[in-house]
């Protein structure tokens, strides 16, 4: 294994041609290059290049520029400003407080926290990119997901979910096969067209705005935000204040105060108008996670939340006990009984600790947020008999249930 350090100015510019086995490239702050692995090196007019065999290990300066042309392995970029350049990576690859970055072709999952900007061409698993400026996507085959933006997302399509929350910038979306979730976005946001169901949730800037769904669409709005409204779907649910109200042939046109701001919507299921709750107010954390605030909960203190997630469990896994109880039998149901109460002594536990921590770490942004807890130990758990696995498949195949009943009922099972 070699191991150099070699001098160079504040910015050199690194440039590696093929790494066989994974990659890390670190900033650093003195004008120096540490190489760790089996490679080879040369410095040319361009810059230094470099070759590896097997995995490389490489400190550069903060402000150095760099491009990859392949990784056979995972990469992994941090703390590096300079503008960075990838080809392909056949493994995962993860950009944390990085500059520019842009990559070609990403065989794994890609991980992106603090980015200046990010422009990828392919995403062959998932895609998750928070507190970044600009992102721009070509194709992602996975989930992609999507926070704290500071910038415009633009992705051409989809294969999985969509998940965007927090952006600052435009958003548009070419094609998206699964579901799409889009909350509290300030620019214009235009979804082309999205298989799945779409959802949104928070008022939109004036401008023009277009969401196009092959499923459902529902719209969360706050009552005291302008909106002038067209929808057209199978049938339109409103439960909006709206005025001049003009609805024909699965079509409604209205309006809602005095703005500039335009809505389109067009769904080849059901379009849902709801109101949003006034008093809900999102924050993100350090890490682009979402608090939700004690006023959120409607007054509730710390010291309260733990009853309230035990009774809305108990009052959720009760109601789907009942019904697998009258679709299967008083076996299930009884199982399904006793997963409610082991999962809602379980959320009250992990409650009561994430208010104590929150207690403890103080008010964040002057106000004390209630974060998950770390779930406990798991216990030993039951494991469904082969007969009753074939019951439930047989079920999905004849179309009794769907594969998520299937996928919960199995989970009773073996809870």
């Amino acid at each position: 294994m070699n191991k150099e350090r070699i001098e160079t100015g504040k910015a050199p510019q690194l440039l590696i041609g093929a790494c066989d086995g994974d990659l890390i490239i670190r900033g650093g702050s003195e004008p120096t290059l540490h190489v760790r692995g089996e490679y080879t090196t040369e410095e040319t007019a361009e810059g230094y290049r470099l070759s590896g065999r097997g995995d490389l290990r490489i400190i550069v300066p903060a402000a150095a520029g760099v491009r990859v042309d392949e990784v056979s392995g995972n990469l992994i970029v941090k703390g590096l400003a300079g503008a960075c350049e990838i080809g392909r990576v056949y493994g995962d690859a993860i950009l944390t407080e990085a500059g520019p970055a842009r990559l070609e072709a990403i065989h794994g999952d890609l991980t992106a926290r603090a980015t200046q900007s990010l422009a990828v061409g392919e995403v062959h698993g998932d895609a998750d990119a928070r507190r970044t400026g600009g992102l721009a996507l070509r194709a992602v085959y996975g989930d992609c997901t999507a926070r704290s933006v500071s910038g415009p997302v633009t992705i051409e399509e989809v294969s999985g979910n969509i998940d965007l929350r927090g952006i600052e910038g435009d958003v548009a979306i070419g094609r998206g096969h699964g579901a799409a979730n889009v909350a509290y976005a300030k620019g214009q946001v235009t979804l082309g067209g999205v298989d799945g169901d779409i959802r949104l949730r928070g008022a939109l800037s004036p401008g023009n705005h277009a969401l196009a769904a092959r499923g459902d669409i529902v719209v969360r709005w706050p009552a005291n935000a302008p909106l002038n409204l067209v929808a057209a779907g199978r049938s339109i649910d409103n439960r909006l204040p709206l005025e001049d109200i003009v609805e024909k042939g699965g079509r409604l046109t209205a309006r809602l105060g005095a703005g500039e701001t335009y809505l389109t919507l067009s769904a080849d299921g059901r379009v849902i108008l709801k109101e949003a709750d006034p008093d809900e107010k999102w924050e993100f954390g350090p890490e682009g996670e979402e608090f939700e605030f004690e006023a959120v909960v409607g007054g509730l203190g710390l010291e309260n939340i733990a009853a309230r997630i035990e009774a809305e469990v108990n009052s959720h896994l009760a109601r789907v006990a009942q019904d697998f109880e009258t679709r299967f039998g008083p076996e299930f149901g009884q199982r399904m009984a006793e997963k409610a109460a082991r999962q809602a002594e379980r959320a009250a536990e992990r409650a009561e600790r994430a208010g104590e921590r929150a207690r403890r770490k103080g008010e964040w942004r002057g106000r004390t947020p209630v974060a998950d807890a770390p779930p406990p130990a798991a216990a030993a758990r039951r494991t469904a008999s082969p007969e009753e696995q074939m019951k439930i498949l047989k079920m999905v195949e004849t179309g009794a249930i769907t594969p998520e009943d299937a996928g919960m009922l199995l989970e009773a099972l073996e809870g």
